[in-house]
Order: structure tokens, then C-alpha cells, then sequence
């Protein structure tokens, strides 16, 4: 697999289309629910600090979900991983992936003040 840093805008918009279409990653909006509701083999993503409003689903595949050419970015403020995997959050600096934290499996919480409403993908294995 490429690092991370070699991945282009582009080239990403083309791994988030092929996430999508071929591997389950949920990039539409989800129901508002619970706190922290989250099927197992999921990483969920919320709007809101403390698991609230849940906005993205990706499954276990090890890829980088775009989130935000899926329209999803900059929202990210809490998380639960439930994939079995380490999940990394980054930001797009509009020149490279910046990690913002990285969520070991069943890890749930809020993200870091300085990483809050910034997440642009989630690489699933990273």
C-alpha cells in the first residue's frame, strides 16, 4: 500500500469513488439517534461532541473513506471505531493528509479541541 503522503486530491476522490462503490463505506447522511449508536465492524462518525447526530458509517476495508469529496468534511466533532482496526481521522491542509487522531478499535470519544469540525478522511488501517 502507498503512504499516505502520496496520495493526491485526486487520486483519493478515485479510492473514496471505488470505497463507495464497491465496499459498503456509507457517505449519505444517517438518522439522528442514541449516543454513540454504532453497529459493530463500523467506524461512526458524529456532528456533535459526546455521539450525537451520526452523519458517516465506513466499514473495515482498509482504505482511505474521503469524506470530504463524499460532501461529509469539516463536520467530524466525535467518534466510535468499532472495525477491529485502527482508524486514522486527517485533515486535507490542501497540500497534504494531516492526522488528526488516531482511534484505536472500540475507542470512543470526542475528537481533540484542535482537530474538532476539520476531519476530510478516514483511513481505515492507518
Amino acid at each position: 500500500m502507498l503512504p499516505l503522503r502520496l496520495f493526491s486530491r485526486l487520486s483519493v476522490a478515485a479510492a473514496a469513488t471505488i470505497a463507495v462503490a464497491g465496499y459498503g463505506a456509507a457517505l449519505a447522511p444517517t438518522p439522528a439517534s442514541a449516543a454513540y449508536d454504532c453497529p459493530g465492524g463500523l467506524f461512526c462518525g458524529y456532528d456533535h461532541r459526546d455521539g450525537t447526530g451520526m452523519f458517516v458509517q465506513v466499514d473495515n476495508n482498509c482504505l482511505l473513506h474521503d469524506i470530504g469529496n463524499g460532501g461529509m468534511g469539516d463536520r467530524l466533532s466525535s467518534y466510535w471505531n468499532r472495525t477491529g482496526k485502527t482508524v486514522g481521522v486527517y485533515n486535507w491542509t490542501g497540500q497534504k493528509w494531516q492526522l488528526l487522531v488516531s482511534v484505536p478499535d472500540n475507542s470512543k470519544g470526542n475528537v481533540p479541541a484542535d482537530g474538532d469540525n476539520k476531519a476530510d478522511a478516514l483511513w481505515v488501517c492507518g
